[in-house]
């Protein structure tokens, strides 16, 4: 599974490319026709109406297999709940994104009302939809794309009765365009199908490495860039060119500046290749029709006590009690502090570095490493808005895209179920360094860049465009880099990222607790909307086995000191109703992350030792 429609095609590439020459033939049999099709003017597609029925009878039919219950029906609790909520005790969220939503509406369905604080006016963070902007359609400023694996989501979207068009089944040409020059898909699969070979070596050597275990090997490849890589196996312009365009949109950064690994261990396979060998890809992915963040209000709506917003998180720090001290900037030079059992922080780490996390809260070096290196991705997103589909009336095409220019990096057709008379979107989508080829702050400017360059490629587009009555395109543009509350898009896993930072984001600091898309594990779903969700399920869980253990003693035998043997984690619900056993606490770590050698507990700190600002 990917996030955008670039990598998505580029796996789909590495799938085809890995079979036999049998397929390959088959493959590049069935392009050709297709393009011969498109050229003589026939429509290898079926008309609009049935278009959106498949693609939404195709959502439908997904969702359908999918079972069991987001929350129960109605909190019976709910009075006793809201009163619990108070500023004060027991469970805070800070964020109210996907990831402190699903953690506070599981903590609510084990009785407990924690408070969710947000800096912004709004739920959902990065998941934002635009609506009554294009007529009858709704379009996606953050993410975007739901995964047939993504469970969760899906089940989020099931309970809330909400509508799912996939994305990905409807056929079409793509286009792919690199040094001016334009190419077929099977052109493409041919040049990926020689690189194969070196791909399968490298992943016979390479494990899955974190920062807790990983083989010199698995070093070796970390700390080698993607452009390195490419270099290494002599990439041609064109294969150098499509997977610099897939990476630089999947993780907004230049492939100078990504690890190989995350290179080998994403094309491998669905879930990041974990569970799948080399070849072996599938994808299908679903929107919601009526705007991906009405799972994110939907959640909202269900939680015991009101979202407290316009709080924005300053500091951190840990009383001499034990408990965790919040404050935040409510704005108009007025600040409030509350005090809580244990804290839930979704801030992404571009963000939290810009908090102040107080020497009292004894982070770990590892802890304190994660925060101040992991990189996040830059990307701005133009969505555009056309008179028709004119793309697959006209040539064949879905609306999918790849280029080595920025205007025109990464296309696809957003919200195609909607598509009708009264119009179409497509979405552009740059990453990486082309951003700082873009005009930035001139929507129009790069919104006419982008239908020049589309002209080249599907000529038409700057007749089908839609126009207001001053003559400016009729586009919305979003780059999340510039928004204080994210400063960038999502997780990007820089050179040396896996063997010295991968899984410490995660890991909880005593009762302060950490979840988000960032601390979802590479391996599984970092940087999409799944991970943030399964994140604060984790996180959830992790806050319900404090509240059900009691403060853990300090024992002293022969000198040394150990610290008493605490419950085993509760079972947590993920978006279907399924149990979900997390583990239990990890014992204290060393600087790396790995648990300390037994004996070396952390040493009871004395009340009286500490200074007023501590208390």
């Amino acid at each position: 599974m990917s996030r955008t429609e670039s990598m998505a095609q580029l796996a789909r590439i590495a799938d085809t490319a890995a079979c036999g020459a049998e397929d390959l033939a088959r493959h590049r049999e069935a392009c050709t026709t297709d393009a011969q099709t498109a050229a003589a003017g026939g429509d290898t597609q079926a008309p609009s109406a049935s278009r959106r029925q498949f693609l939404l009878g195709a959502g439908a039919a997904g969702i359908a297999a999918s079972a069991g219950t987001l929350l129960p029906a109605g909190l019976a609790a709910a009075a006793r709940l809201r009163k619990q909520a108070t500023g004060n005790g027991g469970v805070a969220v800070v964020g109210a994104g996907l990831a402190g939503l699903s953690c506070a509406a599981e903590l609510a369905r084990h009785g407990i009302a924690a408070k969710v604080f947000e800096a912004d006016w709004r739920v959902g963070g990065r998941c934002r939809s635009l609506r009554g902007f294009f007529h009858g359609q709704v379009a996606e400023l953050g993410g975007e794309f739901i995964g047939a694996s993504h469970h969760t989501m899906l089940g989020y979207a099931r309970e809330l009765g909400l509508t799912l068009e996939e994305s990905a089944v409807f056929p079409g040409e793509r286009f792919y365009r690199f040094d001016g020059q334009r190419y077929t898909e099977a052109q493409v699969v041919e040049e990926f199908a020689a690189f194969t070979a070196s791909i399968r070596e490298d992943l016979a050597l390479l494990r899955h490495p974190t920062a807790d275990a990983y083989s010199e090997t698995d070093q070796f490849f970390d700390f080698m860039s993607l452009d390195d890589y490419l270099t290494l196996h002599g990439a041609g312009s064109l294969l150098r060119g499509l997977i610099s365009t897939a990476y630089a949109g999947e993780y907004g950064a230049g492939i100078d500046a990504l690890s190989a690994v995350g290179f080998l261990r994403f094309v491998q396979g669905d879930r990041r290749g974990k569970f799948a060998p080399f070849g072996a890809f599938t994808d299908r992915h679903f929107h919601v029709v009526e705007g991906n963040d009405r799972i994110a209000t939907g959640l909202m709506e269900r939680l015991p006590a009101p979202v407290a917003f316009g709080h924005r998180l300053v500091e951190v720090r840990k009383r001499g009690s034990g408990r965790i001290r919040l404050t935040f900037d409510t704005g108009g030079g007025r600040s409030v502090s509350t005090e809580h059992d244990s804290v839930v922080l979704t801030l992404p780490f571009s963000v939290l570095r810009g908090v102040e996390l107080h020497r009292s809260l004894e982070l770990p070096a590892w802890k304190r490493d994660a925060i101040a290196r992991s990189a996040m991705g830059h990307h701005d997103k133009l969505i555009v808005g056309f008179s028709s589909d004119y793309w697959h009336t006209l040539h064949g095409c879905n609306g999918s895209g790849f280029s080595d220019r920025a205007h025109l990096q990464s296309v696809w057709e957003t919200n195609p179920a909607a598509a009708g008379a009264h119009g179409a979107i497509l979405s552009r989508y740059c990453g990486g360094p082309a951003v700082g080829a873009l005009s930035g702050h001139d929507v129009q400017a790069d919104a006419r860049a982008f239908l020049a360059e589309l002209e080249t490629v599907l000529p038409g587009a700057l007749r089908e465009a839609k126009y207001n009555t001053r003559g400016d395109v009729w586009a919305h543009a979003e780059r999340w880099s510039r928004n204080p509350l994210s400063r960038g898009s999502y997780s990007a896993p820089q050179p040396g990222y896996f063997t010295t930072i991968a899984h410490n984001e995660g890991k909880a600091v005593g009762n302060l607790l950490f979840a988000g898309e960032h601390t979802s594990s590479f391996y599984e779903w970092q940087g999409f909307m799944e991970g943030a969700a399964l994140s604060g399920l984790r996180a959830a869980a992790e806050a319900l086995q404090s509240a059900n253990t009691a403060p853990q003693p300090v024992i002293r035998t022969g000198g040394n000191q150990r610290a008493a043997t605490g419950t085993a984690a509760p079972a947590v619900a993920n978006g279907l109703g399924r149990a979900v056993r997390t583990p239990a606490a990890p014992r204290a770590s060393g600087p790396s992350g790995r648990p300390a050698p037994a004996g070396r507990g952390v040493r009871a700190r004395e009340f009286a030792q500490l200074g007023d600002d501590q208390r």
